[in-house]
């Protein structure tokens, strides 16, 4: 038990240290997309920064977190490990995502057609593109939300190829898991 303990103790600690700047990143920027975003001026530049802002942070969770991880399941073998980090990945991803969804609906609405009757920027505004996004993630497309300017079809295939990345991934890490205890 304490061998397991001990490999939790490790797993978490390198988990954390290692994705706390991607995560830090993308939950700030969510906040102020949130926050700030209403007040923009000029919607070209907004429109521009978040398609770059999306791309770097794409980058990130690629880069830093896929590299660092596959590295830290080297280490670890537990199902539980693995079910977290992929938790974590996929948390990244959609958050990450949905901020972005919402600063370009905020932006201009046009960029999606949907049926939302929720016209300030609000929290509640940021939850019906949280949804969006799981659903896009998770490759479900309900129909109600259609991206149709370029720069919102941009960003939904741009996390289309994320979800691949997770699920290659995750088809290439499977035969680590070690399902006893």
């Amino acid at each position: 038990m304490s061998n397991k303990k001990d490999a939790d103790k490790k797993f978490y600690g390198q988990l954390f240290s290692k994705t706390g700047w991607t995560m830090a990143i993308v939950v700030v920027l969510a906040i102020l997309y949130v926050l700030f975003l209403p007040k923009s001026l000029d919607n070209e530049f907004w429109k521009w920064l978040i398609i770059s802002v999306a791309i770097l942070k794409a980058f990130l969770i690629v880069r830093i977190t896929f590299t660092q991880l596959s590295k830290m399941l080297g280490d670890s073998h537990y199902l539980e490990h693995v079910l977290s980090l992929f938790t974590l990945i996929i948390s990244l991803i959609v958050l990450s995502f949905a901020s972005d969804y919402y600063a370009l609906y905020v932006n201009e609405a046009a960029n999606f057609k949907t049926n939302l009757i929720v016209v300030k920027p609000s929290i509640f505004l940021f939850f019906e593109f949280f949804y969006y996004s799981l659903i896009s993630f998770a490759t479900v497309g309900y129909g109600d939300f259609v991206p149709i300017s370029l720069s919102a079809k941009f960003l939904v295939a741009l996390e289309t190829i994320l979800y691949f990345f997770v699920l290659v991934f995750g088809t290439a890490n499977i035969n680590r898991i070690n399902i006893k205890d």
